[in-house]
């Protein structure tokens, strides 16, 4: 069996992450690990080009990094405390980024949260959290949050 020492925690700043790092914190202390939280930020350049000149889009994405960085400092201050946490900030589809850090084989755990999305919404948005289940060859716990019903 292989020893837990560092837990990859995908976040996404604009959902609530709290009910799924609460698990992270109690496994990395259980276990003496360290957490990576992790906020992988959709490109959204195609957007961006139609409508708005270069330095416009530039300070868009400044301030964009800037706030998502302070939110995992928040997330780690306020709900991690005193665990070892390192903060990763990276530009691509999240599915893909987490893949990408999970094959790093720097990472012996995958700890994230789940959405309340059915039917139509989930076809249309997908689940990252499935993807990384069906594709991961490190263990990945997934927590449903307890307002789901079903």
């Amino acid at each position: 069996m292989r020893t837990i020492k560092n837990i990859l925690v995908p976040v996404d700043v604009m959902e609530d992450n709290e009910y799924f790092i609460e698990y992270a914190k109690l496994l990395a202390g259980k276990l003496d690990a360290k957490i990576t939280l992790l906020y992988a930020r959709p490109p959204l350049d195609r957007f961006y080009d139609v409508y708005l000149t270069d330095d416009i889009v530039e300070k868009l994405k400044a301030d964009s990094k800037q706030r998502a960085l302070d939110e995992l400092e928040k997330l780690s201050e306020e709900l991690l405390g005193e665990v070892d946490v390192a903060i990763k900030l990276r530009r691509g589809q999240p599915q893909d980024i987490i893949m990408d850090m999970i094959h790093s084989d720097e990472y012996d755990m995958v700890i994230m949260g789940t959405h309340c999305r059915k039917g139509v919404e989930r076809v249309i948005f997908g689940s990252v959290a499935n993807r990384v289940v069906k594709h991961s060859n490190t263990p990945v716990l997934t927590i449903h949050p307890a307002e789901c019903k079903g």
